[in-house]
């Protein structure tokens, strides 16, 4: 009968103990932010980069919870956090912006969605890709919409892909979704003329994309 592996004793004690500094931190910081709320973003931001898993459970709920200067100087720090040389760290940044760029407080919103735009799209383009394909299949039509916007601003190798995309969410039946994807078919035209005259010979046989390129 194989042994079983023995844990340590002292395992979940240290994690214990570290969650309990973690927290610590985490609540002199919010503290602080009434005071510099500059500075207090930089602190959130080197705490995201060394605790990582550790710290996100606090983050997220701040995310959610906490009152607006607290969420948008999440915001700041999310930003502040991106690094190309880390992209294990993207999964937990995106995660944590995802509630911010719905934020019920149109400044926080504001502030995720730039955030968002001018940083992490381009400092991890290969998981906003990923993260941009979920949102064009998702129910909520605001979601599609804001993929529809971001997509032509990814790289420009990466346009081909972007365009597929843009195929699949300009079959939607949804107006303000097809009216999004057109003005991103603009864009890519200035960025990536050459893949989007491939991609729209496809949709010009295509009845419904045609519909779309053609109509008024």
């Amino acid at each position: 009968m194989p042994r079983q592996a023995k844990v340590s004793p002292f395992a979940s004690t240290t994690i214990d103990a570290e969650c309990a500094v973690i927290l610590g931190v985490v609540e002199e910081l919010r503290t602080s932010l009434s005071q510099d709320g500059e500075k207090a973003a930089e602190s959130l931001a080197e705490l995201l980069t060394r605790a990582g898993a550790l710290i996100f459970p606090f983050f997220r709920k701040w995310a959610e919870e906490e009152p607006p200067k607290v969420r948008k100087t999440l915001v700041q720090a999310i930003a502040k956090a991106a690094d190309p040389r880390d992209p294990f760290r993207a999964v937990f940044l995106f995660s944590l912006i995802e509630p911010l760029l719905w934020d019920d407080d149109p400044l926080v919103r504001k502030s995720a969605r730039r955030a968002l735009r001018e940083k992490l799209l381009h400092v991890y383009p290969e998981e906003a890709l990923e993260v941009l394909a979920q949102w064009t299949s998702d129910p909520e039509q605001e979601k599609k919409i804001l993929a529809a916007s971001l997509l032509p601003l990814l790289p420009e190798h990466m346009a081909k892909r972007a365009l597929i995309l843009l195929r699949n969410l300009a079959r939607t039946e949804e107006e303000k979704v097809r009216r999004a994807v057109l003005r991103s078919l603009e864009i890519l035209k200035k960025r990536a003329p050459k893949a989007v005259e491939e991609e729209l010979k496809r949709w010009e046989v295509d009845p419904l994309l045609s519909s779309l390129l053609f109509r008024g």
